[in-house]
């Protein structure tokens, strides 16, 4: 990334569209976590599960933001493990929510593969050490 180019509106979105599906899993991840009803011990593993995801997704998209190469790779390698996650959560739970979360993820993950977006992330420009 150069400091003349301006940040593509794809880059934008997929921080957007991430941010709004990390938000989505922290509070249905309490939501399973905190219900008063009898739950199995594996669902509210699962809301665990959510909450720490959702925090690192959170976390790794504000740098993916800012123009680093490395938090793009790991954040898009992120997205597709929670789409093929919640694609089976979604299916044991049959709750539309998850379903609005992996379509969110979808979009961020192919937004930010974009070609403006890719050419806009260069790699000589990350902080990493050649040591």
């Amino acid at each position: 990334m150069t400091a003349t180019q301006p940040r593509p509106r794809s880059v934008s979105i997929a921080f957007f569209c991430w941010l709004a599906a990390a938000i989505m899993l922290m509070l249905g991840g309490l939501l399973l976590v905190s219900s008063q009803l009898p739950i199995p011990a594996f669902l509210r593993g699962a809301g665990v599960l959510w909450i720490v995801s959702g925090a690192v997704l959170s976390f790794l998209a504000g740098r993916t933001r800012s123009g680093d190469t490395r938090f793009r790779r790991a954040a898009v390698a992120l997205s597709i493990g929670l789409a093929a996650l919640l694609a089976l959560f979604s299916v044991t739970m049959g709750g539309l929510v998850w379903l609005i979360v992996l379509v969110l993820l979808i979009v961020a993950t192919v937004l930010v593969l974009r070609p403006s977006a890719q050419e806009w992330y260069q790699p000589g420009d990350s902080p990493e050490s050649d040591a």
